[in-house]
């Protein structure tokens, strides 16, 4: 069976590790810094130049690995393999040929998902979720990210976008959400929500 990369393209860091999608054994990982605020171009030459340096230190060759899977943290064109928005960094990244631009300096087939996404699907075929149909995920950080598997399938919805769990309305009169809705989870759960939360018990 051959070992995929797959990658987590950060905001501070980017992450990459050779898998056995098999079991889902991590062979080897690597992390080097994203540098975003030099551009979408140089992060992706760095990028690049991490999925080469992986394979080299491990001793395996191109032909060894069966393609790359990079997570990437916000709105992409799945289809045409582009990044449309990623708001966490610098000049949100739109209409950005990232698919391609990693095929094309790889030699190696590559394929993007939400990051959420990718580890909802993880989650489900590795980790917690293992053994069960229906499976909800949410990353609390920043923000609140959200993945969903159900009946045994991930499901990605309109482009890619299913699952945004944290953009659940539970408030109509709540406070404006950073994606512009009132009263979404984002809007109390996050990590800067709870923050604010408490610095205003304390200020009270």
């Amino acid at each position: 069976m051959k070992k995929y990369i797959g990658c987590d393209l950060g905001g501070t860091n980017l992450r990459a590790a050779i898998v056995d999608v098999e079991n889902g054994t991590v062979l080897h990982q690597m992390s080097i810094p994203t540098l975003a605020r030099e551009g979408h171009a140089s992060v992706m030459k760095r990028m690049a130049g991490l999925f080469l340096q992986i394979i080299e230190v491990t001793g395996m060759q191109k032909k060894d690995i069966g393609g790359i899977g990079i997570g990437v943290p916000g709105v992409l064109d799945l289809e045409k393999g582009e990044t449309l928005f990623l708001p966490n960094l610098p000049g949100t990244w739109p209409h950005v040929p990232l698919r391609d631009t990693i095929t094309e300096h790889t030699g190696l087939p590559t394929t993007l998902l939400n990051d959420v996404r990718s580890i909802t699907h993880g989650e489900w075929r590795f980790g917690a979720g293992r053994g069960v149909d229906t499976v909800a995920v949410f990353a609390i950080g920043t923000g609140i990210g959200g993945g969903l598997v159900i009946n045994g399938q991930l499901h990605l919805g309109i482009g890619g976008t299913g699952g945004e769990l944290g953009h659940m309305t539970i408030d109509y009169n709540g406070p404006t959400c950073g994606c512009g809705n009132k009263g979404c989870l984002e809007a109390y759960a996050s990590g800067p929500a709870i923050a604010a939360m408490g610095m205003k018990a304390v200020a009270q």
